[in-house]
């Protein structure tokens, strides 16, 4: 019985020997097949299942339909601006005017010609330091103290776009008046 039980365990042990050999010789087949695949193609293949394909079709329906709603309502909006009386699509006319910065400019420049002219010669000398300084920050409360009257005024809070049209209406004639006199 003694002898069996040694046979036995001899076995086993043989047996456990054997798989581990192969343990250690599977791992050395797959680092040697990595090997040549990494040679063949420089990153690994990503294995994606079913459920991950579907998912990203999905995704790319649900982004085409997106996309496809927001063309359609870009084309509502511009037949919209169509129709209405007169004027038509105002979109285009709107991107080609200038800022309002630049005409602020325009006006501002005109301005400065005609004082220039106006002025005597002996008026316009070199200003110090001091008062280039003093005039800017003059000029600089001027319009901060402009734009809080703005912000503060009834008809600018009830429709901006519309005052904002009317004074560059009333700039314009102002212009043209100066420029016919």
């Amino acid at each position: 019985m003694a002898k069996r039980n040694i046979r036995a365990k001899a076995k086993s042990a043989v047996g456990v020997a054997k798989q581990k050999t192969q343990e250690v010789q599977a791992k050395l087949n797959k680092a040697a097949r990595q090997d040549k695949l990494l040679h063949k193609t420089l990153t690994p293949k990503k294995t994606t299942t079913k459920k991950e394909k579907s998912a990203q079709k999905h995704k790319k329906l649900i982004k085409r339909f997106v996309e496809m709603k927001k063309e359609l309502k870009e084309e509502h909006a511009r037949k919209n601006r169509e129709k209405t009386k007169v004027i038509g699509d105002l979109k285009p006319l709107r991107d080609d005017l200038p800022s309002l910065g630049d005409i602020y400019k325009l006006v501002k420049s005109q301005k400065r010609e005609k004082i220039g002219e106006s002025t005597l010669p002996a008026e316009s000398e070199p200003l110090s330091a001091k008062e280039k300084i003093k005039k800017k920050r003059i000029e600089c409360v001027n319009k901060v103290q402009s734009f809080e009257r703005l912000i503060k005024d009834k008809k600018f809070k009830r429709n901006p776009r519309e005052v904002i049209a009317n004074h560059i209406r009333n700039r314009y004639q102002a212009m043209e008046e100066d420029d016919m006199e």
